[in-house]
């Protein structure tokens, strides 16, 4: 009998200790490096979307928004993601009720935590540029997802650049 109870209580110990390893999806309260507080949204998987040249999902064709790609290891906007954004912005200002969802995504180099992090500053880096040319940011939730919806799978910085994205749903 004492021997079920233990094997018991150690089963719910380790059940216990295993749910507080788990991976968090909110990293960001953590880390000083970011500016702000993220913003957690639900997000359909309903997701109707253009590909460019190589296939890719790289926006969403139901809303008319494109997505943006960063360098490596960068939340710095590009130009031809500045413009990709002020076409963004466009569609934004013909459909006033709309509201978006920016999700940040990066490669699969970098800690979990660290690429939570850069996707959020990436997502919060498109965010801040689509308020400065005049979306209101109550239309706007950010995502992080890191890592962990490559678009596309595989090694090697094709591939990589390809990740290194954000995208609007």
């Amino acid at each position: 009998m004492k021997k079920n109870v233990f094997c018991s209580a150690l089963i719910i110990v380790c059940c216990a200790f295993s749910a507080g390893c788990a991976k968090k999806t909110n990293v960001a309260e953590n880390l000083d490096t970011l500016a702000a507080a993220p913003q957690e949204v639900a997000v359909s998987n309903d997701r109707s979307s253009q590909s460019d040249s190589t296939g890719l999902r790289v926006g969403n064709a139901q809303l008319g928004m494109k997505g943006i790609y960063f360098e490596f290891d960068s939340y710095t906007l590009s130009e031809e993601s500045k413009q990709t954004l002020q076409a963004n912005v466009e569609w934004l200002k013909a459909n006033p009720t709309a509201n978006i969802v920016i999700e940040g995504h990066t490669d699969e180099r970098g800690s979990d935590v660290y690429n939570m992090a850069l996707g959020e500053n990436r997502a919060r880096s498109a965010s801040n540029y689509l308020v400065s040319l005049g979306v209101t940011s109550e239309r706007i939730r950010i995502i992080s997802y890191g890592e962990e919806k490559p678009a596309v799978m595989g090694q090697g910085e094709a591939v990589w650049s390809k990740n290194r994205r954000a995208e609007f749903m």
